[in-house]
């Protein structure tokens, strides 16, 4: 079991992202099903998707990267930014997003 927070910075501007929707989902039964939606907060965090711990398994997070640029009146061709990852051990995963309008990264924080 663990749990998992995460961050989204825009590295064209040096500034958190505030307000950008990111999806999680587990994959089970040959598909992906959602488990919660959350809004980054001011300092661009999501600090738990889940009040519970999450079981090992394989899980996708998506960031709408696309609509917060738009919403911000800039331009890029990217819709979503995304994760696919396997989480097999009781410990804390900390996935943040780096965006910028040309482009998106990603690493495992602590």
């Amino acid at each position: 079991m663990s749990n998992l927070s995460s961050h989204i910075l825009d590295i064209s501007t040096g500034r958190p992202a505030a307000g950008v929707a990111v999806h999680l989902a587990r994959y089970e039964h040959g598909d992906y099903q959602p488990l919660a939606s959350m809004l980054t907060d001011a300092n661009g965090r999501i600090a738990a998707f889940t009040p519970a711990v999450l079981p090992a398994g394989r899980y996708r997070l998506t960031a709408d990267i696309g609509d917060w640029f738009t919403a911000a009146g800039r331009q890029t061709p990217y819709v979503h930014a995304q994760i696919e990852l396997m989480l097999s051990e009781e410990q804390h995963y900390h996935l943040p997003f780096l965006i910028a309008p040309g482009g998106w990264s990603t690493y495992r924080g602590s």
